[in-house]
């Protein structure tokens, strides 16, 4: 699709002052014309945008021209909608039957030392986390026996009369997905029936904090085009629809069943658990206390590449003992410090480590070498939400809003610890089996920004660079409030609003274009939109927290304590075929041969090596040195996070 913009593998990432990443003339130019207050919002110029337009309205019989829209202007943002404007046709925007409850008060904020860029550091630690993520280190076998009214007698007279495909055998029985922070297991069934259908498969899970177990149950089903189309009419407010990966097949969405485990060493709990659709589940769990041991790369097995970044490559990797299946972010320490990367590089690691948060990946374990950091992630198999945005070419509202309130609540957590995000974009942003996006790749996050601190790092990708970002005013929590209006802005219009390929030309239009939309963008979407991209971060909307986001027309249908947890059925699902399915991530990295490659003696000084004190995690609050990660262990270790 020639009119979307390239991925962005690598965002930039420069610690100074803006003046150092664009030229002293390029500053200066807008400087004079105009203060910040008085900036409009950008806009795309149709006819000077070929990643919009290759060819004339007349020419092209795929875009249609725009009429002005009618949603009254925003006066602290004077956005302007333009005359014309060329886009391709989204879906209508489809109701849900949400509730918006009352907003929840804007946390409180936490002043800290604001740290200096000119040195690399190792970062302060985070506030003191919720309750919820109360640490526990083992390991949880979790067996799921056999089911009891799983579907329906209704729902199992309509797909064994509305499928003609559907065949009476083990495979076309219910299937499992076992979800334990953020790892998820398929279960197929090997037995019994339909309504009452038998698994017998037990996963184990390794804990490195208090989570849920989650199982769901969906039910696929081969169809035929006939029945294809009869099934599409099927009013079940829970039906999926047919995947529009695999035209062949149908998958139902059956519901789900959820618990909090007793994390009791050696006790074996044996209990139904009823499923919020219909039915029961048999399940048996335990909890297995492991003694805290020296994690090292032998063992894992390195099964595929799935990216590539400045500093190494993130592999997918089966643990050896548990069997799960992880995402490991391979990181060279002498490229690191070579960057000045090294406070980045901890923020990340303390924030993925801090945090539990539905849409935000957790940290399972980080450990080192003297080369190398080693950081291992849940895998999160739905791929990047950039490879189903390219593929679709952009999201109907429905798809967008869902997305969008997900990732406001991430972004919300991260605000409330005093964490600026800085790199929201596509590339950044994973969906699970189910389809709920999870927040990722925290390298360019910064730590320590209370409400009313500023900070003048020059870093994030450029689409989504922010004007006071690029006009080196300083910046606040309210940054990332505007990359979210740019991404919101992308899902809906298959373009951020302000790209170009010359990242000059795109800076201009940021700080001096108006904004333009799409004449079949709802009102709603307009008006969240242009609050977000208000150019003064003083009147942006959020710059008082994400309750006025939520507060929104746009989001009015939403009851946020449902989504936060995950109650809402995701509007599309990845189709993903096992733990182990990487065929949502590029070719071009899974194609790659699978090797933590070597690397030579970098004889970084002791002063150097201390830098990375902390950055090994076991799951269970251990901090450790270098010399306690790489050598045998032996006692217990000190908790370094006694402060948090």
């Amino acid at each position: 699709m020639s009119w979307l913009r390239p991925k962005q593998k690598k965002p930039t990432k420069v610690d100074s002052a803006p003046e150092k990443g664009l030229s002293n003339n390029f500053i200066s130019e807008f400087d004079k014309k105009a203060s910040l207050k008085n900036h409009s919002a950008a806009s795309i110029i149709p006819q000077n945008n070929p990643a919009l337009l290759s060819k004339s309205n007349k020419d092209n019989p795929d875009y249609t021209t725009i009429q002005p829209s009618t949603v009254p202007d925003n006066e602290p943002n004077n956005i302007k909608t333009p005359s014309t404007v060329v886009q391709k046709p989204v879906q209508p925007d489809s109701a849900i039957p949400y509730a918006l409850p009352p907003q929840s008060p804007k946390p409180p904020s936490q002043k800290h030392e604001q740290q200096s860029h000119s040195q690399p550091q190792p970062i302060p630690y985070l506030p003191a986390h919720p309750p919820s993520t109360e640490r526990k280190v083992g390991v949880l076998t979790v067996k799921i026996l056999r089911g009891r009214g799983v579907i329906s007698e209704n729902k199992a007279q309509f797909i064994t009369s509305h499928y003609s495909n559907y065949k009476n055998d083990v495979h076309q029985r219910p299937f499992a997905v076992i979800s334990f922070d953020k790892n998820e297991v398929i279960a197929a069934p090997v037995g019994g029936n339909l309504i009452n259908p038998v698994w017998e498969y037990r996963a184990n899970f390794d804990v490195s904090r208090k989570s849920n177990v989650v199982i769901s149950f969906f039910q696929q089903i081969e169809q035929n085009p006939i029945s294809q189309q009869r099934s599409q009419g099927y009013s079940n407010p829970n039906y999926k629809g047919a995947n529009t990966q695999k035209k062949s097949f149908c998958t139902l969405y059956l519901g789900k069943t959820e618990f909090t485990p007793e994390f009791v060493d050696n006790t074996l709990v044996d209990n139904w658990f009823q499923i919020d659709s219909s039915g029961f589940i048999h399940v048996k769990y335990s909890f297995t206390r492991k003694e805290e041991e020296k994690l090292t790369i032998d063992q894992f097995d390195l099964l595929k590449v799935i990216g590539r970044g400045s500093f190494g490559k993130v592999f997918q990797v089966c643990k050896k003992d548990t069997k799960r299946i992880y995402a490991m972010k391979v990181l060279s320490k002498s490229k690191i410090v070579k960057r000045s990367e090294v406070a980045h590089t901890l923020a990340e690691r303390d924030v993925l480590a801090m945090i539990n948060h539905p849409f935000i990946v957790p940290l399972k374990f980080s450990f080192q070498t003297p080369e190398k950091l080693y950081l291992v992630l849940a895998f999160v198999n739905g791929g990047e939400l950039f490879h189903h945005l390219h593929r679709e070419g952009r999201f109907d509202q429905h798809l967008s809003r869902f997305y969008a309130a997900e990732l406001l609540c991430a972004l919300e957590c991260l605000h409330s610890y005093d964490v600026i995000y800085r790199d929201l974009k596509p590339e950044n942003i994973l969906l699970d089996y189910s389809g709920h996006v999870a927040l990722c790749d925290f390298g360019l996050c910064k730590l320590n920004m209370s409400d009313d601190r500023k900070t003048n790092t020059f870093c994030g990708t450029p689409e989504y660079l922010a004007p006071e970002l690029l006009l080196g005013h300083g910046y606040t929590k309210t940054v990332d409030w505007w990359t979210f209006g740019i991404l919101l802005y992308e899902m809906l219009t298959g373009l951020p609003p302000f790209y170009s390929e010359n990242p000059n030309e795109m800076y201009r239009r940021v700080l001096e274009d108006p904004l333009l939309f799409p004449n079949d963008m709802g009102s709603r979407a307009k008006s969240l939109i242009k609050g977000l991209l208000i150019r003064d971060p003083r009147y942006r909307l959020g710059c008082n927290g994400a309750s006025e986001i939520k507060a929104q027309h746009f989001f009015a249908e939403i009851d946020w304590d449902l989504l936060l947890g995950k109650k809402y059925e995701p509007p599309f699902r990845p189709m993903v075929s096992s733990s182990f399915d990487t065929s949502n991530f590029e070719e071009e990295f899974t194609a790659e041969l699978p090797e933590d490659s070597y690397i030579p003696d970098s004889h970084l000084s002791e002063t150097i090596q201390r830098q990375f004190d902390g950055f090994t995690y076991d799951g269970g609050g251990g901090a450790f040195s270098l010399s306690q990660s790489v050598s045998i262990y032996s006692g217990a270790l000190k908790n370094n996070y006694e402060g948090l």
